[in-house]
């Protein structure tokens, strides 16, 4: 029964072909790459344990494809709510420092400021081969999941061939490294929009993966690459931001992010399975094509010094209003003595 439910589920990878970590896997002929992506990593140092959350933008020539993700352990799989990362991103927001100095002067209409009213800004709120086993299978976050495990790389390329992956050296060789340090894959089917486009772009929802690590990462490395065909897919630069969540401020290392936030703060009830893990360090990555050899290994920072964006000065000088109606009689006013005096002057 459990071999007929994958078997299902990997016949919607039929013809699938890999490309890039956590990697992407469009069918046979097509590209699909990543064009933006967020992640949270909540870091239980006391459990051993890591919860990674993600969600990504696609940009594919294909209506459905599959990305793999590498786990050390059996992931646990589930979904959260993908507001979650609009939470933590009004966490950061830098402070808004307001400056009142010097003055304007507005002539506006009474009548019409006491007929317009205030105006609200509106927010845009098959069998398995022998030597590779079938961990488990789920639906989840409108997704297919499979996690598989092997010890040897081209049993597990043959596999994934086999249930439409289609099998490359690239494969092999990025699929060797984790079958070497006996990881597993998780294997992701996404379906894109419908209706026949050049080119797709496709949103998933918010993936969670718990799994039993000695090291917290996040998943980097990144098969060989090719050339980008069609070119419509040679993307600028994507966006990796990941919010990492512990009892103190980590690091990564095997990248070239930046660290744009590190505070304690309140974190959204969602992220609070670990007591004590209040400090929130944010990294940001633009790097494209990434150099992505390894895993992205977090440790602790030597400097647990605070980082935060520097404050938005927005200037708003001290206004003086003048009524229209009284520009225009004063207007009038100067008009009237004007002629009055031009008519004495003609009567002189």
């Amino acid at each position: 029964m459990k071999l007929a439910v994958v078997a299902a589920l990997l016949a919607l990878l039929v013809d699938h072909a890999p490309a890039e970590a956590c990697a992407t896997a469009p069918p046979r002929g097509a590209e699909a790459r990543v064009a933006d992506e967020e992640a949270v990593i909540i870091w239980d140092a006391a459990g051993k344990r890591e919860t990674f959350i993600r969600r990504a933008r696609f940009h594919s020539t294909a209506k459905q494809f599959g990305f793999l993700v590498p786990t050390p352990t059996k992931p646990e799989l589930g979904e959260v709510d993908v507001g979650v990362f609009q939470k933590l991103a009004e966490l950061i927001r830098p402070e808004v420092v307001v400056d009142e100095s010097g003055t304007e002067v507005e002539v506006a209409s009474l009548i019409t400021s006491c007929t317009k009213g205030d105006k609200k800004s509106k927010s845009a709120d098959g069998v398995a081969a022998p030597a590779v086993r079938v961990i488990q299978s789920a639906h989840v976050a409108g997704l297919d999941a499979t996690t598989v495990a092997a010890d040897d790389p081209k049993a597990l390329a043959d596999w994934l061939g086999s249930h439409g992956f289609e099998s490359t050296p690239q494969l092999e060789a990025w699929l060797g490294i984790y079958t070497q340090q006996r990881w597993m894959i998780t294997a992701f089917v996404i379906g894109g929009d419908a209706g026949e486009r050049a080119m797709y772009d496709v949103a998933t929802k918010a993936v969670k993966m718990t799994f039993a690590t000695d090291v917290p990462f996040y998943p980097y490395r990144e098969p060989e690459q090719k050339d980008l065909d069609p070119p419509e897919l040679a993307l600028p630069p994507r966006m990796l931001r990941v919010f990492f969540v512990s009892d103190q401020r980590y690091t990564g290392k095997g990248w070239s992010a930046s660290t744009l936030y590190s505070a304690a703060v309140q974190l959204p009830g969602e992220l609070w399975s670990v007591k004590g893990n209040d400090r929130l360090t944010v990294f940001i990555d633009d790097a494209s094509p990434r150099i992505a050899k390894d895993e992205v290994f977090f440790a602790p920072h030597t400097d647990q010094s605070e980082v935060k964006q520097p404050p938005l000065v927005v200037h708003r000088p001290r206004r003086i209003q003048i009524p229209l109606e009284a520009v225009a009689f004063a207007s009038i006013l100067v008009l009237l003595l004007i002629v009055r005096r031009q008519r004495k002057k003609h009567a002189a």
